[in-house]
């Protein structure tokens, strides 16, 4: 089955994306998604996204993500009668901007300290461009956005949700049912035991990677389509339960306790949160109940790993918060204090002993790669780019209405997750994802132009 799925899933999605692309050319955004998706939907079998393959994942990212933005921008010269509009935006720099510039600043001047500083350079260049392609694909994006409307936006990020809600019924299939979908070669499951009888294993490579911002759309944009929202949204919530990871549950209860609290704020009632939270709970009960039924020893697994956060939290097994953070500044004091304000930037195992291992702590925490790179003023840079990045899509929700106030709650959101989650993962410092690894500020920044544009007089986007 994981042959016959990877000869066709990936090839018509991507003649999906290739044929709404037709009509609104954003779609087209969606061939660095599906590379970004990766191994759930077996995109790496296609091969001409993989090649040449010396130039890493990140770089090989980075360059779709510029091939994209050099066909949209050139559609006016290719296409007969095309006729660039004027939107009335803003496109200047903003604040958000001028922070991944400043990460861009450390980064090169980290990369000539590195190349001063050490006999021998094998790696560097190619670390020094992964890492910057964070930040070069955040303007990429932000500028392909910029170019086009709510409407095509809203359309181009539904699509996105149905690859990972399928993505997300396929690891259901295979982590929740035990039927092979995925067999990847030289790639060891991460976790497999046996509880009470059976085999219960934990696969991370072939996760959903957008399951936080699915929940999130699903959630806000239900006008028109609530059932098959709804069904999607159970796909994905019935994916991040079978992970058996206890704070992706919490961040997506979190996530529906905020959506309706900021309902409420929004309308000056609490009418709708009192409803929909005893909505959630009654939904919430009805599903455990189903799931104690049709999956009772999955179910009762992950009661086990909650109870467990009773036990000895310096347990290493835990592997909690306070684990987390004792192997992160066991990092940090190795670095030095000469080292730790600025980073030790793109230095891979050869000019550092022990780089590889700061990348597998990075998996449980993203801030310890990030102060390991760009030291405390990275570290610094990143919390204002969250907190102000908060405040601007909170502000695009409260003061602007219809889609735009919809997608400033939507980044809103997931931005909210990503701080959450940051403390159990990677997050955008995955390797083989940095491209796109700040996509959701790369939008929000763009969606900040949009503010004063005359929206109720243009119904298409500026490529027609």
């Amino acid at each position: 089955m994981s042959q016959l799925l990877g000869k066709i899933v990936p090839y018509l999605f991507l003649l999906y994306f290739l044929i709404r692309a037709y009509k609104k050319p954003v779609f087209l955004l969606g061939i660095p998604f599906l590379i970004f998706f990766r191994y759930c939907i077996f995109f790496e079998n296609v091969k001409i996204f993989t090649i040449p393959g010396r130039l890493g994942n990140d770089v090989l990212l980075l360059m779709w993500l510029f091939i994209t933005e050099l066909i949209l921008s050139s559609r006016y010269l290719i296409q007969s009668g095309y006729k660039r509009k004027n939107f009335s935006q803003n496109n200047s720099i903003n604040l958000l901007d001028w922070f991944i510039i400043g990460l861009i600043i450390i980064s090169i001047a980290d990369l000539v300290l590195v190349l001063n500083g050490y006999l021998e350079i094998t790696g560097v260049v190619i670390q020094f461009f992964s890492l910057v392609a964070l930040f070069l694909g955040f303007f990429v994006l932000k500028n392909i956005v910029s170019h086009t409307d709510e409407a095509s936006l809203k359309d181009f990020l539904f699509s996105i949700v149905i690859v990972n809600t399928f993505a997300s019924f396929l690891y259901f299939l295979h982590q929740g049912l035990n039927i092979t979908i995925y067999e990847l070669p030289g790639v060891d499951e991460f976790q497999q035991e046996v509880f009470q009888g059976e085999v219960i294993t934990r696969e991370f490579w072939c996760m959903p990677v957008l399951w936080f911002f699915s929940v999130a759309y699903l959630t806000i944009f239900r006008e028109g389509k609530s059932v098959l929202s709804l069904c999607m949204l159970g796909i994905n919530l019935l994916a991040i339960f079978v992970s058996y990871t206890r704070s992706f549950m919490a961040i997506v209860l979190i996530l529906f306790f905020l959506y309706n609290l900021l309902i409420s704020i929004k309308k000056r009632s609490f009418g709708p949160l009192i409803k929909n939270g005893i909505l959630i709970i009654f939904s919430g009960i009805i599903l455990f109940f189903v799931l104690s039924q049709f999956l009772p020893d999955k179910v009762k697994y992950f009661e086990e790993r909650v109870t467990s956060l009773k036990k000895n939290p310096n347990d290493e097994d835990a592997n909690t918060l306070l684990i987390r953070f004792k192997r992160t500044g066991e990092i940090f004091r190795k670095m030095g204090s000469e080292k730790i304000i600025a980073g030790l930037g793109p230095v891979t195992d050869v000019q550092y002993h022990g780089a590889s291992s700061v990348d597998d702590t990075t998996a449980d925490m993203v801030w310890t790669g990030v102060v390991f790179r760009w030291g405390y003023i990275g570290l610094i840079i990143f919390a204002l780019l969250y907190l102000v990045s908060l405040a601007r899509a909170y502000s695009l929700f409260m003061n602007s209405e219809g889609i735009l106030s919809q997608l400033g709650l939507l980044f809103m959101l997931v931005i909210i997750s990503q701080i959450l989650e940051s403390f159990t993962s990677w997050t955008f410092l995955n390797p083989g994802h940095f491209a796109l690894g700040l996509w959701y500020f790369a939008f929000l920044s763009a969606l900040i132009g949009f503010d004063k544009r005359l929206d109720s007089q243009i119904e298409n986007s500026l490529y027609e």
